[in-house]
């Protein structure tokens, strides 16, 4: 028994350091991708988000006379449909052919010889080494649609995934200092409005946070003042379906591209980011989170769909 415990101990320590040794690889890895990325990335969403805030912006103002889903599962079909044209535009169709071709003649293969051991194993490793080749085909068009598709994906998280900040209804807002710069003077607010000002701030480490209610509806524009910095930051309050944006961002790449409406922070600013806490949307086809789902889901269908009108092969 105690053998039996001690192997069961040991094999628990070796499955965690196993574990930690997978995720300090992949931290490693991912880290000196965003060293290098970012670079490039920031200031070319500092360039693009504006553009694409003001398309959105358009595209809204187009479909705001129809129900919110209505908005929603228009969005989907048409990037559907946009999507498969940059598929077939961007992919190797000839090469995707001739392996699926080739995948098909495999399968037939090991049907037709299923009892010859040789031909079996043949078909087996040509199988895998189209299935492997073939996504490398399929991986192209998925990099070349990256960046367009997240783009369009930012703007849609802030008309679906928060809504404005009720009359009345309280939230915090939340100053993330760059490390160390939280010590110095507390921030204050300057009054508006469009908020009214209940606790804070209430300092914590590199985090200060104040607990307000909203005010007078509106699209309003608080301005904070951080050791002799003005850092602006917009709220918004309201009943109606309308742009939101929860995080004025860090110049991070990431930041900038999940946060796209507001302008990075300044470079050197003692402030990292800048949040306010809105509720989620609240329904089951465009509510919080629940839009992802229902915009992926729908836009894969209709691309299977109108594959074969537009003769596209995956």
């Amino acid at each position: 028994m105690d053998l039996f415990n001690s192997v069961v101990i040991h094999g628990g320590e070796a499955v965690v350091w196993v574990w930690e040794l997978i995720v300090a690889v992949f931290g490693w890895v991912f880290s000196s991708l965003d060293a290098i990325l970012n670079p490039v990335l920031s200031p070319l969403l500092a360039l693009l988000n504006p553009i694409c805030t003001a398309i959105g912006d358009v595209v809204y103002a187009v479909l705001s006379p129809f129900p919110v889903w209505v908005g929603l599962t228009v969005i989907s079909a048409a990037t559907g449909v946009v999507m498969l044209i940059a598929f077939r535009h961007t992919s190797n169709q000839a090469a995707i052919a001739r392996i699926k071709d080739e995948i098909k003649a495999n399968l037939l293969a090991l049907k037709l010889y299923k009892d010859e051991l040789r031909v079996t194993f043949l078909s087996q490793a040509r199988l895998l080494w189209a299935i492997v080749r073939l996504q490398r085909y399929v991986l192209t068009p998925v990099l070349w649609m990256a960046l367009p598709m997240l783009l369009a994906l930012a703007q849609m998280g802030v008309r679906y995934q928060w809504r404005p900040l009720r009359p009345g209804e309280r939230t915090l807002i939340k100053m993330k200092f760059a490390p160390g710069a939280g010590k110095s003077a507390l921030p204050s607010v300057e009054p508006h409005p469009g908020l009214a000002m209940e606790v804070g701030p209430v300092p914590g480490g590199d985090l200060c946070v104040w607990r307000i209610r909203g005010g007078a509806p509106g699209r309003h524009l608080l301005r904070f003042h951080v050791g002799g910095e003005t850092i602006e930051k917009e709220l918004v309050v309201g009943e109606a379906f309308q742009r939101v944006s929860a995080v004025r961002p860090s110049g991070r790449w990431t930041d900038q591209l999940f946060h796209p409406v507001e302008r990075r922070m300044p470079a050197g600013s003692p402030v990292r980011t800048l949040e306010v806490v809105y509720p989620g949307v609240d329904s089951w086809i465009y509510g919080a989170d629940y839009w992802v789902l229902y915009f992926f889901v729908l836009s894969m269908v209709v691309g299977f769909v109108f594959a074969p009108v537009f003769k596209v092969r995956f």
